[in-house]
C-alpha cells in the first residue's frame, strides 16, 4: 500500500514534541472529552464511544455506570441497562437509531431501542459456547462477542471471538451462516475484534493478532485482504474513508476503501489526560475525532490543522 501525502495538524501541550513524532505522522490538536458526569461518577476504561442523530453521545466503559447518554455539549442525560453489563467492549448505533452493545465477560450482544429499552438479546448470559445444536435445539451462543454490526437489510453481524467467526443473524436474531476459523489463512482469523459494512454491502473485518484487515461479502464470501497494517483494533467507516485504532502503537490511521494509508495520527503513550493510553474506540465526525482510552479511563477529541478549537453545540 502506498502512504499519500499527509494532512498537517497542530500540536498543543500535552502531546508529543515535532522531534518525536514517529516516521510518516504529523502532529496533532488533541482535547479533553469533557464529559461531565454525575457527582461521584467516573468513567471506567472507555471501550467506546459514538454519537446519536440528534447529536448526543452514547459512551460505553467499564465502571458502575457502563453505559450513559450525554447531549452534544457531553451534560449527563441518562444511564442506559444498568446493571446488565461485566466487561463492556463494542457499541454501535444502526441506521434506525438503536443502539448495540457487546459484553466479552457475559457473552451476550444486546439492542437497545432508542428510547433505551432492551430490544433484543443474542446469547445466553454467561454461556460462552458456538451454540446448542443437538436435541433439537437450534440456539446459537457466542465466545466473547467483539463487535456487531446491521446492514440496511437489517441482517445482524456479530464477530464472535472466541469461535474465531464472524455469525450472521437475520432481523429476528436467528442464525443464517457463519463463517471463519482459527488461523492465519484467507477467511480465517486471530483475534477478529472489529467490524464495519459499507455502502455496497462488504464487511471489513479487523483479524488483530493476524495484522490484517479481511474484506467478505455479505454471504461470508472472501474477497480481499489489507496486510501488513499494525494490529487493527476498532474500525469505524464514514463515506469512503475507513479509521483505524491500534491500540500497540497508540495510533488513528485513516484508509480509503482500496486500502491505502491516507492519514496517521499518534498520540503520546502516557497517562495523563491528553496522553495515548491503549487507544481503542473511535467515532468521526465534523467536530474531530473522538478516540477512547483503555487505560486512561479517557475520551480525547482531536482536530486538525486547519480546524480551530470550537466548543461542540
Amino acid at each position: 500500500m502506498r502512504v499519500i501525502v499527509l494532512l498537517c495538524l497542530i500540536l498543543v501541550p500535552s502531546a508529543f514534541t515535532l522531534a518525536e513524532a514517529p516516521p510518516n505522522s504529523q502532529p496533532f490538536h488533541v482535547k479533553g472529552g469533557d464529559f461531565k458526569l454525575p457527582v461521584g461518577w467516573h468513567f471506567g476504561e472507555v471501550a467506546g464511544v459514538v454519537r446519536r442523530e440528534n447529536g448526543h453521545f452514547v459512551v460505553f466503559h467499564r465502571g458502575s455506570h457502563s453505559l450513559l447518554e450525554f447531549d452534544g455539549k457531553r451534560r449527563f442525560v441518562r444511564e442506559i441497562g444498568a446493571g446488565l453489563f461485566e466487561n463492556p467492549h463494542g457499541l454501535r448505533i444502526d441506521h434506525k437509531g438503536n443502539i448495540w452493545t457487546t459484553d466479552t465477560a457475559t457473552h451476550l450482544v444486546l439492542k437497545f431501542a432508542p428510547d433505551g429499552e432492551v430490544a433484543m438479546v443474542l446469547g445466553k448470559r454467561g454461556a460462552a459456547s458456538e451454540g446448542w445444536f443437538d436435541r433439537d435445539y437450534n440456539l446459537v451462543l457466542f465466545d466473547q462477542p467483539q463487535d456487531v454490526a446491521v446492514d440496511r437489510n437489517g441482517f445482524i453481524y456479530v464477530v464472535d471471538k472466541g469461535n474465531s467467526r464472524i455469525v450472521k443473524l437475520d432481523k429476528n436474531g436467528l442464525l443464517v451462516t457463519t463463517w471463519g476459523g482459527q488461523g492465519e489463512a484467507p477467511g480465517e482469523f486471530n483475534f477478529p475484534h472489529s467490524i464495519v459494512i459499507d455502502s455496497e454491502g462488504q464487511l471489513y473485518i479487523a483479524d488483530r493478532e493476524n495484522r490484517r484487515v479481511q474484506i467478505f461479502d455479505s454471504k461470508g464470501k472472501y474477497l480481499t485482504q489489507w496486510s501488513g497494517i499494525g494490529y487493527p483494533y476498532v474500525l469505524f467507516l464514514k463515506g469512503d474513508a475507513l479509521w483505524m485504532t491500534d491500540a500497540r502503537a497508540e495510533e488513528v490511521r485513516q484508509y480509503d476503501l482500496s486500502g491505502d494509508l491516507k492519514m496517521r495520527y499518534q498520540g503520546q503513550p502516557g497517562r495523563g489526560q491528553k496522553q495515548f493510553g491503549f487507544v481503542h474506540g473511535i467515532y468521526v465526525d465534523d467536530d474531530g475525532l473522538w478516540v477512547s482510552h483503555i487505560l486512561n479511563w479517557s475520551i480525547n477529541r482531536l482536530l486538525p490543522a486547519d480546524t480551530l478549537p470550537a466548543p461542540v453545540m
